[in-house]
């Protein structure tokens, strides 16, 4: 039996390594989990000052499997660095998670000059498996959506898969100097409080949260 390539102890070891050493001083417990039913991707849980990410959550060669597991831990790095963890009802968490996952790649390539190239591979990745923007859908939700693909978009300097409506892209024009000032804020309470507002432009709701 073929054993997978994260388990090959000396690439474990240099991903493990790399993970704490990208967090800084204290670094979290660092945790490479195959198990999508444990761990789809990647998370950073505060309170148990963990960081968990599953190196098989893209199919892709191991070779290019091992770079976005590189990318993946250094943007849960760059939570337990810059993420100033806060309680929110769920559904503005779900948005200021968004504005905040740019803020923090941006901070990470700011403080290690080498990783940009990680975090586009990531984000050309991420946005190759989106699912596109509807035009004929005035769901705000597609609103988020959009968000989403523009930071990897601009990221990976591509353009977002779809249109947004002509109602949605008026939102879009609404919600976007909160979006880009989140973006580059020096604090996560930037991001939590812009949230709120977008969820309030948006009109969404608790139950309209995507999967």
């Amino acid at each position: 039996m073929t054993v997978p390539w994260y388990e090959w102890r000396n690439i474990r070891n240099r991903l493990l390594s790399y993970g704490r050493a990208v967090q800084g001083v204290s670094p979290y417990r660092t945790v490479l989990e195959p198990d999508k039913t444990r761990c789809p991707s990647g998370y950073t849980n505060f309170a148990r000052r963990l960081i968990m990410v599953n190196p098989t959550m893209f199919e892709a060669s191991p070779e290019e499997q091992y770079q976005l597991t590189k990318a993946a831990l250094c943007h849960e790095a760059g939570h337990r660095r810059f993420t100033t963890p806060s309680d929110l009802p769920s559904h503005v968490h779900f948005v200021s998670n968004i504005l905040e996952d740019e803020r923090i790649e941006r901070l990470m390539e700011q403080e290690f000059a080498g990783v940009g190239g990680f975090l586009r591979k990531l984000a050309t990745q991420m946005l190759t498996e989106s699912r596109p923007l509807d035009p004929e859908s005035d769901d705000p939700v597609q609103v988020l959506n959009y968000v989403l693909q523009l930071r990897w978009a601009n990221r990976a300097e591509a353009p977002v898969n779809g249109e947004l409506s002509p109602g949605n892209g008026k939102l879009w024009l609404r919600i976007e100097p909160l979006v880009l000032e989140a973006w580059s804020a020096d604090s996560s309470r930037v991001c939590d409080r812009n949230a709120e507002e977008i969820v309030r432009v948006l009109g969404i709701k608790e139950p309209d949260i995507p999967e």
